[in-house]
């Protein structure tokens, strides 16, 4: 979605669809009765995320994030943030590690903006749930914000990190199933 004026990611409904086929698979695992309980509990569960998107869609619309030759615009739930390039100090695009959640990490673009304290002031926007490649939003801060904006060795570091937590997962899940065959004999 990206045209030469302007650079639109918007929200992607990946989360909410699975959230719906997880609902429609408890509520016909409710009706075969094979386990009742966990049926309810998974219809509740399920449901409950499925009505907060519904409700969040019809009231606020699709999350967004807009990179134009003005600035940063953002949209998430109701609030609309505009940030203006004279404000942004760096841009980062990296992945964190997820505390909560489904997903081991996410993706997000980091913005440090311009302050009169010592302290400076960031603001986090999540692209792991938006209709976006973290190339074309890099290309787009370089487009239009300027090449000095975008910090490329923040984000290689960062990305460097989180992929040696992955590597070391990986080889402690090699090194558990390797013990787990080799105890069986």
């Amino acid at each position: 979605m990206k045209s030469q004026d302007c650079y639109t990611a918007k929200e992607a409904f990946t989360f909410p669809l699975i959230c719906l086929v997880c609902l429609a698979f408890n509520i016909y695992w409710g009706c075969s009765d094979v386990w009742p309980i966990g049926a309810i509990v998974g219809i509740s569960f399920f449901g409950i995320f499925t009505s907060v998107y519904v409700f969040k869609y019809f009231r606020f619309g699709r999350d967004f994030l807009r990179i134009d030759a003005d600035g940063i615009i953002y949209k998430e739930w109701s609030k609309t943030t505009t940030l203006r390039w004279s404000e942004i100090a760096k841009c980062t695009v990296c992945y964190r590690l997820s505390g909560v959640g489904g997903s081991l990490f996410y993706r997000e673009l980091d913005i440090n903006l311009l302050s009169e304290t010592k302290r400076q002031k960031s603001i986090y926007i999540g692209l792991s749930g938006k209709y976006c490649r973290s190339k074309s939003v890099i290309t787009a801060i370089e487009q239009f914000g300027g090449s000095e904006v975008y910090d490329s060795q923040t984000s290689q570091s960062n990305n460097k990190y989180v992929a040696k937590i992955l590597f070391a997962i990986l080889i402690g899940i090699i090194i558990i199933f390797a013990y787990s065959i080799l105890t069986e004999t």
